[in-house]
């Protein structure tokens, strides 16, 4: 081996020392910014201090770290706060830093995290969607219009377990329930009731496609905590989901054109008093102002509206 070759081997080496060096002096300062937190594993982190009930494991962990404490999971640092107050204060004074969110790999299927105002930015397009549903999806205007469609759901939903009841028959009233509020989402928003009580074949699959796109969404996913695997999708969560989004997007598109149809045609022209309505009495669905929505943008705001609601529901 020649001076030359020798000298280039000996710089290379001496370089990656160097760099390795730095970034473990890097990562050592920005660690002690961090919160105080668990001592992380090799490569899976603090993934296996949550356990199967991650809410528990969590208010465990606080009492021995505090109210804000540092959790590496996977390759993502988090912080987790769980004081209420720290939790005000923190949103509160960074507000702007805190209103973007780390968006999981299921919710991109079909692209749905560049229309859904919970995933988007704060720029022009989350900013016409959060003004579009606090003034005609959840405004109190809305809501008080379809009060007397939500008492009639739920006095269904009371007549059908007294006559069970009465009967004698057993019945599922986690499904009953289920049906009820899933009726009372698509009422306010379609004037139609999606789950019936004598459910036929697009009854039963549109519910089915309901439960396992909410299983799907709340599975963990290996590739939310090393995204260097979401290409690969190891375990199918992606490719999943975006099924089940394809299925829902078709059936609310095949609503809104039917409804686009029924209100060009002056024969047989109802008028409705739903979500579906209010938003194309304010849009001509062709025009592409800032004011107005696109098709898609529309499709996707209905699957956030179910989705949402029927998460809330879930979480009782």
């Amino acid at each position: 081996m020649n001076h030359q070759t020798l000298l280039l081997v000996v710089t290379f080496a001496s370089a990656s020392i160097l760099i390795f060096i730095l970034r473990k002096v890097k990562q050592t300062q920005n660690s002690t910014k961090l919160p105080p937190g668990p001592h992380p594993f090799p490569i899976i982190g603090n993934i296996l201090e949550l356990g199967k009930n991650p809410h528990k494991a969590l208010t465990k962990l606080s009492k021995i770290y505090g109210p804000i404490m540092t959790l590496k999971l996977g390759t993502i640092t988090t912080i987790v706060i769980s004081s209420p107050q720290l939790a005000k204060q923190v949103l509160q004074e960074n507000s702007q830093i805190f209103s973007n969110r780390t968006v999981s790999n299921a919710i991109c299927a079909l692209d749905h995290d560049k229309f859904s105002v919970g995933t988007l930015p704060t720029l022009a397009l989350w900013k016409k969607l959060r003004k579009i549903c606090a003034t005609q999806v959840f405004s109190t205007k809305m809501l008080d219009s379809t009060k007397n469609l939500r008492q009639q759901k739920l006095q269904e939903l009371l007549d059908y377990v007294n006559e069970k009841s009465n009967k004698g028959e057993v019945f599922d009233i986690g499904e009953a329930v289920f049906n009820t509020v899933l009726n009372s989402i698509s009422n306010t928003l379609f004037s139609m009731d999606l789950a019936l009580s004598t459910p036929d074949e697009k009854s039963q699959e549109f519910k089915k496609i309901i439960e396992s796109f909410m299983e799907e969404a709340g599975r963990p996913n290996v590739s939310d905590f090393f995204p260097i695997l979401r290409p690969f999708d190891p375990q199918g969560v992606h490719v999943k989901m975006a099924n089940y989004m394809k299925k829902l997007c078709d059936i609310f598109d095949g609503i809104i054109e039917e409804r686009i149809c029924s209100r060009s045609s002056k024969v047989d022209s109802m008028v409705y008093n739903d979500v579906l309505d209010s938003l194309l009495n304010s849009n001509n669905i062709i025009g592409e102002s800032t004011s107005e929505l696109s098709h898609n943008e529309m499709v996707h705001l209905f699957l956030v509206s179910v989705a949402f609601q029927i998460l809330k529901f879930h979480k009782l």
